[in-house]
C-alpha cells in the first residue's frame, strides 16, 4: 500500500475575503477543498489500519522477520545475525587496538624527538665551547705571534697601547733619548705587562713616572741606561712597581 495523499489547500480564500468583504465564501471551492481533506483523511486511517489494531497496538504480523533489528534476530537464536555482531566487535576491537598501537607509537616519537633535541642542544653547547676554545687559541697565538714594534727618535712617555710591544730607538737618530714609563695613576697598565726597548745608538735613558723602576739582580731602582745594541724589557709585578732587565742595561 502507497502512502497516504497530503492534502493541500486548493483555493486562497484570504486574497478572496480581502477582495470581496461582503460576499459569502464560493461554495464551490469550499466544497472542493472538504472533499480533499476528506480523501486524505480517509487514506491515512486506511494507512494506520494495515499496521495498527482499533486498541492502537501494532497489527499482528505486520511486522515480520526482515524488519527486526541484527541484535533482536541474533537473541533469538539467529546465526547470520550473530555473525554480523561478533564480526562487528572483532572490528571495534582491532580499531581500539589500532588506535593503541598508533598512541604507543606517537609517544616513542615524541620521545626521541625530544632526545633528538637534547642532543642538539649539546651539540650546539660543545660546539660553542670549542668555537671559543678555539677563540682562546687564536687570541694565544696572535698574543705569541710576535711582538709588535713603535719607532721613537724622540723623547717618550709610553701609553696603555705600548703594552705587549717593543720600542725601538733606530739607528738614524744618533741622540741620547728617554724614553718614560708613565705610573700606573696616568696609565693603569694590568700587572703582567711586558714592554721591551731596543736602543741601536748612543744611549736610551729608560725612565719611570712616580712609580718603582728595579733593576733584576742587583736590585738598583730609578732610571736605567739602556747601551747601544742593547736591548732590556720591563715588566709591571705590582700596581706600582716595574722590574727590568737585559742586556747593555746599567
Amino acid at each position: 500500500m502507497s502512502y497516504p495523499t497530503k492534502y493541500t489547500r486548493q483555493y486562497d480564500y484570504i486574497s478572496y475575503q480581502n477582495a470581496n468583504p461582503s460576499k459569502p465564501l464560493p461554495a464551490n471551492h469550499v466544497h472542493a477543498d472538504l472533499n480533499a481533506a476528506a480523501l486524505s483523511t480517509s487514506e491515512i486511517v486506511d494507512f494506520l489500519k494495515t499496521s495498527l489494531r482499533s486498541d492502537g497496538a501494532i497489527m499482528n504480523g505486520a511486522v515480520s522477520f526482515d524488519q527486526l533489528s541484527t541484535s533482536v534476530k541474533a537473541s533469538i537464536g539467529d546465526t547470520t545475525s550473530a555473525d554480523e555482531i561478533l564480526a562487528a566487535r572483532g572490528d571495534a576491537v582491532a580499531a581500539a587496538s589500532a588506535a593503541a598501537t598508533s598512541e604507543t607509537h606517537a609517544a616513542a616519537s615524541a620521545d626521541a624527538a625530544a632526545s633528538s633535541a637534547s642532543g642538539a642542544s649539546t651539540s650546539a653547547t660543545n660546539a660553542a665551547t670549542s668555537a671559543t676554545a678555539a677563540a682562546t687559541s687564536a687570541s694565544q697565538a696572535q698574543s705569541y705571534s710576535g711582538i709588535p714594534q713603535s719607532i721613537k727618535s724622540a723623547a717618550y712617555t709610553t701609553v696603555l697601547a705600548d703594552a705587549q710591544t717593543h720600542i725601538l730607538h733606530p739607528a738614524s737618530d744618533n741622540n741620547p733619548r728617554t724614553f718614560t714609563i708613565d705610573s700606573n695613576a696616568n696609565v693603569a697598565y694590568p700587572i703582567g705587562t711586558a714592554i721591551t726597548f731596543i736602543n741601536e745608538i748612543n744611549t736610551v735613558t729608560i725612565a719611570i713616572t712616580s712609580d718603582t723602576l728595579v733593576q733584576a739582580g742587583t736590585g738598583s731602582t730609578g732610571s736605567r741606561t739602556l747601551a747601544a745594541n742593547g736591548i732590556a724589557t720591563a715588566i709591571k709585578i705590582t700596581s706600582t712597581k716595574w722590574m727590568i732587565s737585559g742586556s747593555g742595561l746599567s
